[in-house]
């Protein structure tokens, strides 16, 4: 069974250019927002568009009788010869969102027999 997958392509969603030194942060909006339930989810930058240090943050707001999350990018200058400029409506990477699986463990002390090839480490012989 296959997992499904969500993207997104994540754009700064900021309303003048931010300038960022060597070795400094900034916190950067994309302006998507998710409404959330009893799901949880994993988020992953599947690409970057800038060549950065890119983390993925998750604000936690409580409006009203539900909760909703931003998903914000944590950019970091590792260039020491020059300043990234991030402009409105950059492109800063690709958003991966895969739901979280839940899974039952099931305790034995014997494990199946199985027959293994000789193409490598846990080789099933199978082309």
């Amino acid at each position: 069974m296959r997992k499904k997958m969500y993207q997104s392509t994540l754009i700064s969603n900021i309303k003048k250019s931010i300038s960022i030194n060597f070795l400094e942060r900034k916190l950067i909006s994309t302006g998507i927002f998710f409404i959330y339930e009893n799901t949880k989810y994993s988020f992953f930058l599947k690409k970057k568009m800038i060549k950065t240090v890119c983390i993925i943050h998750i604000t936690k707001n409580k409006k009203k009788h539900f909760f909703y999350d931003e998903i914000q990018i944590i950019i970091i200058n590792v260039f020491p010869e020059k300043n990234i400029i991030i402009e409105p409506n950059n492109k800063i990477g690709v958003l991966g969102v895969v739901k979280h699986v839940k899974i039952k463990w099931k305790k034995c002390s014997i494990l199946n027999i199985s027959m293994r090839g000789d193409n490598s480490f846990g080789s099933t012989g199978i082309l």
